[in-house]
């Protein structure tokens, strides 16, 4: 709620304020205070309002004594001119009109001469004038009628002159409100605007200095001053004087924002911005903000190490892994020995079988399972970008580094774990930098000379066979043997059939969670097919097709056709159940009798028939 003061010097006027604030539709909003003072009595009063309003002669003086004030003039229209000039002529039989007002009021009323009025005289009065003057001209100049405000008339009435006062009604009282309803939200609006900006300078993390069109310092916030060591109020005076150095390059010859310069003040290395405000093309103002050199570098390593602490965390660990064949069971605890030495491992395993997440796990279950652990593949970027990712590089030592210099994922890892993903990609001349790291256990940034040194555990993966390599000239031997001290072997999937169906249902669970779908069930149907595909993508080809089957099966059971349209292999659907089962069953034998050295016996005793069954089935799967 705000407060409008209305001056209001006699009462038919005191009536309109009150009759037209009756009315207002925000009258509850409003608060309104009307003073009875005329113009000598204002400058003694004490005035209470946040909006004054008044009419001609004392909106005027208003403005005059109180320049920051906000009034608003009841307008005069011309139908209060008329009016008053009508009954003035009517009430005295006037032949010659005197209006004297404003120079708003008396605009254009030269122009109201008509038959039914007599001529009309216009005199401009300013807010100190003396009205007298002006009411003994127009007497001279042969008026018999004087028209005004509630000055002019009074003084009239008292020279003895016929005089009539311009009223006005609640119209205009009415549009007076309005304006300053408007004045005054307007004016929140941008004191809340003012209120922000003032904030946002005094309490951004770096320096900010404005200058006006003459490059005299219109702000200057605690941060600029702080930085510039001043101690007097810059507020005002030339940028030139205080910061000289912030002169080149010139401000106001700037077309576009200057970024990034670096200057030195006070012995600080300073990064300026220089950003002209232009009007039409001409420099009007000019905004500078200041950072210190350091505190950037500060943050910038805060948010890097920040950035890849996110990162450096291994989140799979044994327990995770799911399966229970023979060959799985048996890796798990070779790889669980692995993880309580330091010694280098090296994963051996097809694409998709889960290399990765033996590293990790690996890695949890080390004594530097509160180390970092870092993931690289060797495969995924270019010699040069995979050199300066892992060894790091110092500001200015190539092309396109940054300034700053970078930290490598090998000082990254330090106390952790680096794991080496497709290490067979690496080129020969990464792998004898590598190699010396196994030796040194130190490192050299690019561009720098000082060695670092670096405590890590290497785990590298590959899913090709290195000793091929070695015997091409394609993978140093001594690399190799420096790697190979650990091996592990990781099962393909079509060696762990009996995990495949474990496998499917998890994922197939965690899809169905995660798409909103009813939990979909094998058909019986297809578990041979799944068991006698070869997955030549292993666990990763299989998720995919379980995260697919989710999608694209809208009932709850998955038939074969729905996994064999899944795999893309149309021309099977015309394969039986039974006939992928029979091929299970073949493979199932062969497996046995080769792992029982073809002990027929023995063979049958572990698959659960007797030993005719057995020759029986192997005469018909041609295996006799």
């Amino acid at each position: 709620m705000f407060t409008i003061e209305f001056i209001a010097p006699y009462k038919h006027l005191v009536s309109a304020v009150e009759e037209a604030f009756s009315e207002h539709p925000k009258r509850n909003e409003i608060k309104h205070v009307v003073n009875f003072k005329g113009v000598p009595e204002i400058r003694r009063s004490r005035l209470v309002g946040d909006i004054f309003i008044a009419r001609g002669l004392t909106a005027s003086y208003l403005h005059q004594l109180w320049k920051d004030a906000t009034v608003i003039e009841v307008p005069m229209s011309g139908y209060d001119i008329l009016r008053a000039m009508n009954e003035g002529v009517k009430k005295f039989d006037s032949k010659r009109i005197a209006l004297i007002a404003t120079t708003n009021a008396v605009y254009g009323v030269a122009n109201f001469s008509t038959s039914f009025l007599p001529p009309v005289m216009t005199y401009e009065i300013g807010p100190l004038d003396d009205v007298k003057p002006q009411i003994e001209q127009a007497i001279a100049d042969g008026a018999d009628l004087i028209i005004g405000g509630n000055s002019v008339y009074l003084t009239a009435k008292s020279m003895g002159m016929p005089a009539q006062r311009i009223e006005v009604g609640k119209e205009s009282v009415r549009q007076a409100i309005d304006e300053a309803w408007r004045i005054w939200h307007s004016n929140i609006e941008e004191r809340v605007r003012v209120q922000r900006l003032n904030a946002l300078v005094a309490n951004v993390h770096e320096g900010i200095i404005t200058v006006d069109q003459n490059k005299r310092i219109t702000v200057c916030n605690q941060f600029a001053e702080q930085m510039l060591h001043c101690s007097d109020d810059v507020i005002n005076r030339k940028l030139s004087e205080v910061v000289p150095q912030l002169e080149d390059p010139d401000i106001i010859d700037l077309k576009q924002p200057g970024i990034g310069e670096f200057v030195e003040i006070n012995g600080t290395q300073i990064v300026v911005n220089k950003i002209p405000v232009l009007v039409e093309g001409k420099f009007q103002a000019g905004i500078i903000t200041l950072q210190e050199v350091s505190q950037i570098q500060k943050i910038e390593t805060r948010i890097r190490r920040e950035a890849h602490r996110k990162g450096l965390v291994a989140t799979y660990d044994f327990s995770q892994m799911i399966g229970e064949s023979r060959i799985l069971l048996a890796t798990k605890k070779l790889a669980l020995g692995y993880a309580k030495v330091q010694s280098n491992v090296l994963l051996v395993g097809e694409t998709g079988t889960g290399k990765e997440l033996f590293a990790q796990s690996i890695h949890r279950a080390s004594e530097r399972c509160n180390g970092p652990f870092v993931a690289v593949n060797c495969a995924a970027l270019p010699e040069s970008l995979l050199e300066s990712e892992l060894f790091g590089y110092v500001g200015g030592s190539f092309t396109g580094a940054s300034k700053t210099g970078k930290m490598g994922l090998f000082e990254l890892a330090h106390t952790g774990t680096i794991f080496l993903d497709e290490i067979s990609e690496m080129s020969l001349h990464l792998q004898g930098r590598l190699l010396r790291v196994i030796e040194e256990r130190e490192i050299m940034r690019i561009g720098h000379d000082t060695v670092i040194p670096v405590d890590i555990r290497i785990i590298a993966a590959t899913n090709r066979l290195l000793e091929e390599l070695v015997e091409k000239n394609l993978f140093r031997k001594d690399l190799f043997y420096r790697l190979d001290v650990l091996r592990l072997n990781i099962p393909p999937l079509r060696k762990r059939k009996d995990d495949i169906l474990l496998l499917t249902k998890h994922f197939l669970i965690q899809y169905d969670e995660l798409n909103g779908r009813s939990h979909h069930m094998l058909d019986p149907e297809v578990i041979p097919i799944l068991k006698h595909l070869t997955w030549d993508g292993n666990i990763r080809q299989l998720r995919n097709v379980c995260e697919r089957l989710s999608v694209v099966v809208s009932g709850t059971v998955i038939k074969s056709k729905d996994l064999l349209t899944c795999l893309g292999r149309v021309d099977d659907l015309k394969n039986s159940g039974a006939e992928y089962r029979e091929d299970e069953e073949k493979q199932k034998i062969l497996e046995v009798l080769s792992e029982l050295k073809q002990n027929k016996a023995e063979a049958a005793r572990h698959l659960g028939i007797d030993r005719s069954t057995l020759y029986r089935k192997l005469k018909k799967y041609g295996l006799a």
